[in-house]
This record gives structure tokens, sequence and C-alpha cells, in this order.
């Protein structure tokens, strides 16, 4: 039985249509080929670039491992170094202790005043800026029945004058007292050597000072404060 012409016509426009569909269709498969050939050296490359990155990421971390003991290594060198000099000077201070006391207008004793103190004046005859003046104390009070103990720490002196006297060496100054309330400071002082056996540490009274100053010159009576040296 013979097909209408209509379905002859629609399966022979299919069959002339076939040739320009598969020319349609034959650079996307060949694209698609490539793509598919190429994904293995895709996955490859991507391996390659992976153990790269991991690869720096350890080279990276064993730097910042090296670095990290060698700023500790310097650090500890440095500090040990410092610790020695400082050590080293402090050896080359002259040292000494504070014995004194305050008395009454009847010469009888009120205060006791005990410590130590450290000293470069004495074993210097040349001062500037990279070798200041030091003088520092540490002064223990205590009245004479045994109450009210404390303590004063001196400290932050700075030279202004050195003199010769008649048996001693003079030093005149400023320096701080820690009070209650805190450090006192640029109190105006007076060291005196007197030939390597003793010393004396005035707070003045000068003209201008403040009452705060003045406090502190008041609470050592206006009196000097006597020492010995370490023998």
């Amino acid at each position: 039985m013979p097909w209408p012409a209509a379905t002859v016509t629609k399966v022979a426009m299919k069959q002339d249509a076939m040739p320009a569909t598969q020319y349609a269709i034959g650079p996307n498969l060949f694209h698609y080929l490539f793509i598919i050939l190429n994904a293995g050296n895709l996955v490859e490359l991507h391996t390659i670039f992976s153990k790269k990155a991991s690869l720096d990421n350890k080279i990276m971390m064993s730097v910042l491992v090296i670095f990290i003991t060698y700023s500790m290594t310097v650090y500890v060198f440095n500090t040990i170094v410092y610790a020695q000099i400082e050590d080293l000077k402090d050896r080359m201070l002259t040292t000494g202790k504070i014995n004194s006391s305050l008395k009454d207008a009847d010469r009888n004793t009120i205060w006791i005043l005990s410590g130590h103190w450290k000293s470069n004046l004495f074993n210097n005859t040349k001062f500037n800026d990279t070798n200041p003046g030091k003088f520092t104390a540490v002064i223990d009070m205590v009245m004479a029945n045994g109450s009210s103990p404390h303590k004063h720490k001196v400290s932050h002196f700075t030279l202004t004058n050195m003199s010769i006297e008649k048996n001693s060496t003079v030093y005149k100054g400023t320096l701080s007292v820690s009070m209650n309330l805190g450090p006192v400071f640029a109190i105006p002082v007076t060291i005196r050597n007197f030939q390597n056996e003793t010393i004396s540490i005035s707070l003045e009274p000068l003209e201008g000072i403040t009452s705060d100053q003045m406090n502190v010159v008041d609470h050592f009576d206006n009196k000097p404060i006597t020492g010995t040296f370490t023998k």
C-alpha cells in the first residue's frame, strides 16, 4: 500500500536534512572529545599545582620556624648580655649603709634610720650625658619605741655641681623620695663624702621649692642623714 504523499515528503525532508544536522553536530563532538581527552591533563596539572602549593606552605612554615627560633635566641642572648652588663655596672658602684637618727631638742632619739645606698659619685670625676652621676638609697625609718616603721626609696638623682671642701667632696643636685602618696621629685640635695669613710645626705629647704618637697625635708627634720662606706 503506497504511503501518502505528505508522509513521503516529510521522510524525504528528514533524509535531506540529515547531512546538514550531522555537519552541525560534528564540531561540537570534537570540542567535547577534546575536553574529555584533556581532562586527565587538567587533573594532572591540578595535582602538580596542589603539590607545589603544599611544598610552598612547608617552605614558608620552615622559614617561619627558623625566624622565630632565631629571634628567640637573639632575645635571650641580648637579655643575658644586658643582665651581665647591668650586673657589672652594679658591681662597679660604691655601696654603703645608712646609719642615722633624728633627735629632739633635748637630744633624745626619736627616729632611727637604717638602710643602704649605692653610687658612682665617689669613684668618678667626670660625668656627662652618657655617664651621669648616680645615687640611690633605701631608708628604713622606725621610732625609737619601735612604732611606725616605714621605708623610703631615694632615686632619680641628677648631679648639678661638684666641689671640694676641706675634708670632703660635695655633690649638689636633685633627687626623688618615695612617700605615702607617691614619689616627690626634684628635691634639692647636698651629698658629702668624707674621705671615703662616711657620707651625709642633706635635703635642702631652698627658696622656691614646693610644699610637697618641703614636707619631705620636714619629714627628715631638716637634718643630714648619715651613712658609712662598705669596706
